[in-house]
This record gives structure tokens, sequence and C-alpha cells, in this order.
């Protein structure tokens, strides 16, 4: 079933937000008689590459063609006068500027893919209603949009700094002229109109410049709204979806949205930057009293840097937590010198950093635990980041090898603490890289939610129960102090948790790896959750 045919069953909410962003940009009624080739052409790539725009662009009103020939035979006076219409639109908007269709038509079949994820995710308990409610806010469809909108302005700039550049040539050609000529031609009535026409270039260069600048402030300004007041806020509910999840709670989902906002918008900052360092060329070659190349330049290269390093320093994120492979739906509980894994990704999706990244992983890097008990990390702890080994081609890296080891104390022996205080002791996995690109040099870092360190597998349970209780009620991630004074839940919170326990093991138990052991375990879970 195409894409198209899916939206058309949508609930009417649903439409709605359909209907919302299709316009003359991009009229409705294309979409749904181009539906299936529409979808099968990769309008993302011709966003980025003007032939092949211009070729879409092309094929694109042949297909309305078709389509007119088609309804002419049928006599439907009303669709032709409109496709007629439709038609005339198209070539005339994008005719100049292919790519800018492009960008659109690409927007507007993401915008689908959204609202159709959204529409088949399920809502249940209180605590999932309100985060389903998060993932399908507002504010993640108006980051969308105006992620799409930045980039769509970036692009629209470069053409008016190529328009510029090629202003500048020309006047650049005629000064030369001029020059080159002998005093007597220079005194000319035709030379004199001549130099006229040069100050009427130069008031029209300082105008054009003066709009290239506004247009790079706009971009700047709305870059830096979005990512401080929306985007983070996005990344802060994924990751609270991510603690919840932890604790087997709804699956999160949206980190393919977030790294593709990320990117967009790295891509579009990193476009400012070179339309920036183009202007220095510009003014490298011609400059004059008040030239607004010479006073706005350096601030806004000031602040587009700026903004690259938060949103970088931003995108470093634990994709999957420190988890060991023998007890899959314990994340967060480390046995000491056993294996776990532990996933990383960076939202920003460039192909320039495939395998440029290494990332090193340490324990309690910089953190006062509450106790004497000192861990190291065995085996690979530096890994390069690649987009090979994920299967959807991700920015990332899987730590599959690294073991927690106790260090002795420095009497000789290892830490005394009673089981209690061993599971209420919470750690911290670190990981740090460095990304240099463009002439930009980031330091990157990011910390695992707490994880707790058993030494014998019977302090598993009361282990768990910490990691719960640590994720159901805590929202800072580096909370390590956090049952120096745990807080109490409510009742809908313990009963929501219980429920979702309890449906894990289930699972579990009617899988073919169920064992006495688990129903153990469940029994000691639930008896130390209603404490």
């Amino acid at each position: 079933m195409s894409q198209w045919s899916q939206v058309q069953q949508l609930e009417i909410k649903f439409l709605e937000q359909v209907d919302q962003f299709y316009d003359d940009n991009f009229p409705m009624e294309v979409r749904h008689l181009l539906a299936q080739w529409i979808e099968s052409q990769d309008w993302e790539a011709a966003s980025n590459n003007e032939p092949m725009a211009t070729i879409l662009l092309q094929n694109l009103l042949i297909q309305l063609d078709e389509q007119l020939d088609r309804v002419s035979q049928e006599k439907n006076l009303l669709l032709i006068h409109n496709l007629k219409r439709i038609r005339k639109l198209l070539q005339g908007k994008y005719h100049g500027n292919p790519m800018h269709i492009a960008v659109i038509i690409s927007n507007c079949l993401r915008e689908e893919r959204r609202i159709l994820a959204a529409a088949s995710m399920p809502v249940q308990g209180p605590l999932e209603k309100q985060l389903q409610n998060s993932v399908v806010s507002e504010r993640q469809r108006n980051v969308e949009h105006k992620v799409s909108a930045i980039k769509n302005s970036a692009q629209m700039t470069e053409q008016d700094v190529k328009y510029l550049e090629d202003l500048q040539e020309e006047f650049d050609f005629r000064y030369k002229t001029i020059q080159s000529l002998e005093q007597g031609d220079k005194n000319s009535v035709l030379m004199k109109q001549e130099m006229v026409m040069l100050q009427e270039m130069l008031n029209t260069l300082d105008y054009k410049r003066k709009e290239v600048l506004s247009k790079m402030t706009q971009v700047i300004n709305e870059s830096d709204v979005l990512m401080n007041n929306m985007l983070l806020e996005e990344l802060l509910d994924w990751k609270r979806r991510q603690q919840i999840a932890c604790i087997g709670g709804p699956l999160h989902s949206g980190l393919d949205q977030l790294q593709n906002c990320f990117t967009l918008l790295a891509e579009s900052l990193f476009q400012v930057r070179r339309q920036l360092e183009k202007l220095d060329e510009l003014l490298t070659k011609l400059t004059y009293d008040g030239d607004p190349i010479l006073l706005q330049r350096p601030h806004l290269l000031e602040r587009v840097n700026f903004l690259l390093y938060n949103l970088f320093r931003s995108s470093f994120v634990i994709e999957r937590q420190p988890c060991m492979p023998t007890h899959p739906q314990r994340p967060m509980v480390l046995k000491t010198l056993i294996q776990f894994t532990v996933k990383l990704r960076l939202l920003i999706k460039l192909p320039e950093l495939n395998y440029q990244i290494r990332v090193k992983a340490t324990i309690d890097k910089n953190v006062s635990t509450v106790s004497n008990r000192r861990f190291v990390l065995c085996g690979t702890h530096v890994k390069a980041m690649n987009m090979d080994e994920s299967a959807n081609g991700s920015l990332s890296v899987e730590f599959r090898h690294l073991q927690p080891k106790e260090m002795k104390s420095s009497a000789g022996s290892k830490g005394n603490e009673g089981p209690q205080m061993v599971t209420e002791e919470l750690h911290s996995i670190s990981f740090e890289t460095q990304v240099s690109l463009y002439g930009l040099t980031i330091d990157l870092e990011t910390s695992s939610l707490p994880v707790v360190m058993i030494s014998n597998v019977s302090q598993l349970p009361n282990a768990w129960a910490s990691i719960i209780w640590y994720n159901l009620l805590s929202k800072d991630s580096q909370n390590l102090g956090f049952f120096n004074n745990p807080p109490t839940a409510t009742l809908s919170q313990l009963l929501e948790v219980l429920s979702w326990q309890f449906s894990s093991y289930v699972t579990s138990l009617f899988s073919n790896t169920a064992t006495s052991a688990t129903q153990l375990s469940i029994a000691n879970c639930l008896l130390i959750l209603s404490k």
C-alpha cells in the first residue's frame, strides 16, 4: 500500500494535520494524482542537487501533462481547469529554483511519515499517556517544520550569495576596463556615463551585501531560538522516555526524527558558515567605507561557531544504556568482571565523520561516590564511530566487551559495605571524544544513566529495585546522591511500574529461556517495590 493510501485511511484528527502543510507551494491535488510516482523519487537528494532537481521538476510537469490528457478524455471540466492552473503555477514558481520544490515535497513526505507513526502509537497507562502526548506534541511538529524552513532559507541565501558574487565580478571587470583607458578617454561623455553606471552598481552591491547579511542573521536567529527553546527540549523528552523504557515502560522512539532535525540544522549552519567565508573572499577583492561585510561578518561567524559547538555537544547521546547480555531486562545493573554492552550515537550524521571519531569509555570520571568502592573498565574501551554497524545507518558506536573491575582499597582489601548499601550506590559510565570538521574542533562528553555495581547475582533484585526507583522518580540523569534522600512514589506511579514489571516477566516466563530463577526474581522484585 502506498504511503498516500495509508494517509487517506487516518482518523480525521490526523487528516487535519496533513491538510495544514499542503498549499499552493505544493497542492494536495498533485500529491493525490501522482502519489506513486512522487513516492518513488528521491526528493531529499534532489533538494541538495540542482541538476537532479531540474530533471525531477521537468518530469513532474510531464506527469501532470499526462494527467491532463487523461482527464481531457473524461471531459472533467473542473479538474482540467485546476490542473492547468496548477501546472502553470508550479512551472512559474520553480522554473528558476527547482531545488525549492524538492525541499517542499521532501518535507511533506517526511511529515506524512511522522503522522503515520504517531497514529500507530498505542496509549495505555497514565504515565504512558503523558509520554505519548509528548511524542506527538505540537512542539515536535513545530521543530520539524522550523528545521525544514531554516534549511530552505539557507539554500535560498546560497543563491543570493552567488548572485552577489556575479554582480561583483561584473563591477570588477568594468572598473578595471576604465582603469586601463588613456587619460584623454576618461574625460569623454561616454566615460562619464560609465562612471555613473559604476556608482549605481556599487550602490546595488552595497544593498545586496546588506540584504544577504540580513538573511543570514535571520537564519542564525531562527536556529538559535529553535535549538535552545525547542530542539533541546525534545531531546530532554526523548531521554525521559528512554528512562521509562529502561524500567519496562513503553518502547521509546523518536531518535531518528531527532537525528534528522539535528543533522539538517547542522548542515544549515555549516552552509551559512561557508557563505560567510565566501563573503570574506569578496571582501578581499572589494571593500569601501561602511562596508557591511567588514562590520557584521566577524560577529555572525562567532555566533554560527557557538551554535555549532552547542549543537554537537548536545547531539552526543547514549542510544542504548549499559546492559549485561545475560540480563537484557535489567539494564544499568552491572556485575563485576561480567561483560556489558552500551551504544552511543552522534545525532549529527555527516559522511565526513564516518570512522573519524574515536570514543573513549571511563567509569566514575570526576565523580565522588558515597562509598570507597572504585572501579576500572577492562576490555576494549576506545572505538571509532561509524555508519556501517547500525541497521539504520546512524553514526554510532557499540561497546560490547567492557567489564567493570573493582579496585582494591588502600588497605589492600575490597570495600566492605553491606548488601543494601552496595545496591543503593550509583555509578556513572562516561564517554568522551573530539570532533574536527571544517576547521572546528569540539570536545564531546556524555554519561550513561546511573548504574548499580554488584559482585554477586544475589544482589540483582535489590539493585534492580534501586534502578527502577531512580528512573521512575528522577529526571536528573546524573544525580548519583539520589539515595541519600530518596523521594516517595505515588500509588498510581507504583501500580503502573508494577504493571510494566508483571508484563515483562510474563513474557519471559513463556519464552524458551524462562527458569525457576526468573520466577524467584519476580517475587523478590515485587516484594522490594511494595515496601
